[in-house]
């Protein structure tokens, strides 16, 4: 018996097998493509994204550098000075979250719509006013303070839960800018509709307008009931006074403004239109964007399906069910 060439056949089986095991498991797994930007790449993808920047306001700037007077220039180097590296014990944290949605898409038959490569990138997140995370296309920024807070949590149950919750809102937004279909649909369930173009927001709104990284559009609107009349408006992101009054994070301030289509100079609160809740429904109280609101109903449905959290379903389950129904379709 020739016992080199017995080795080179058991070797060719074992290694045959493996492959069509391999391509099979590759063909029926879910991949949510993604990798970590180092910290000076973070700093270079941050800061090329001018459409932000150039949308800006003075109110912008003032309470997103707690300083009257702010410049661009200087938030651009703030900004920057605020990127760190991910640790390789974070990026393993990651790694398994990531694998945990995919499963949940795996397990319950759900097809999500084509998205680009993510990028993840760390921040001390004090250039957004100390926010959990944001999104720009498909870079999505990441607390390092959250990060590494539930990197040594991980081992708890149920610790990570605010975490997942995250990852799949941040996720949101990068499949809504991939798909305009995919966006389209999504508002519907909370009755906007999206249009071809961007509405202008009037001086007053300006005014007091706050740029939220996650909204890259306003080019959706509702029709709210104010004064007994239907009023179709979109919305905004707005503080209620200037920082040099409130001295204060913008989001302690802060508020969704009704603004109507047709360019008249003058915005809406939520308390003046009766039909507010009926609109965004009452699943999540951040409302301040037909985007924010179905990102957060898009979490609940991927962690929690159509039962809700601990079994306690949700105010609204139609919009659950609509987005359920449409990653099975």
């Amino acid at each position: 018996m020739n016992l080199k060439k017995s080795v080179s056949a058991v070797m060719l089986i074992v290694v045959t097998a493996f492959c069509l095991c391999s391509c099979a498991f590759g063909k029926d797994r879910v991949r949510i493509p993604h990798r970590y930007a180092s910290a000076k790449e973070g700093r270079e993808l941050m800061l090329s994204n001018d459409q932000y920047y150039d949308a800006f306001s003075q109110n912008d700037l003032d309470f997103k550098m707690q300083k009257t007077g702010a410049t661009m220039d200087e938030y651009k180097e703030f900004s920057g000075a605020q990127v760190q590296d991910f640790t390789v014990f974070e990026r393993s944290f990651m790694d398994r979250h990531i694998r945990k949605m995919e499963k949940t898409l795996e397990k319950n038959g759900y097809t999500l719509p084509e998205i680009d490569e993510i990028v993840f990138i760390k921040t001390t997140m004090q250039e957004e006013g100390g926010a959990s995370g944001y999104t720009h296309g498909t870079q999505i920024y990441l607390s390092g303070v959250l990060i590494s807070t539930y990197t040594l949590m991980d081992a708890i149950p149920g610790a990570t839960d605010y975490f997942d919750e995250l990852l799949w809102h941040e996720l949101f937004h990068c499949l809504t800018r991939c798909n305009p279909d995919f966006r389209e649909e999504m508002y519907s369930l909370i009755h906007f509709t999206v249009t071809d173009s961007d509405y202008e927001l009037p001086e007053s709104v300006f005014e007091y307008h706050i740029s939220n990284p996650d909204v890259e559009h306003h080019n959706s609107y509702a029709a709210f009931i104010i004064d007994g009349k239907e009023v179709d408006c979109f919305t905004d992101y707005v503080t209620t006074m200037h920082y040099d009054k409130a001295r204060a994070s913008f989001m302690t301030c802060s508020g969704t403004a009704l603004v109507p289509t047709d360019g008249t100079d003058i915005f809406y609160t939520p308390d003046q239109a009766s039909n507010f809740d009926e609109v965004f429904g009452t699943n999540t109280g951040y409302v301040v964007d037909p985007e924010e609101c179905m990102a957060d109903n898009f979490a609940y449905a991927m962690l929690y399906g159509i039962e809700g959290k601990n079994g306690k379903g949700y105010p609204n389950p139609e919009i659950i069910q609509g987005i359920i129904d449409y990653l099975k379709n």
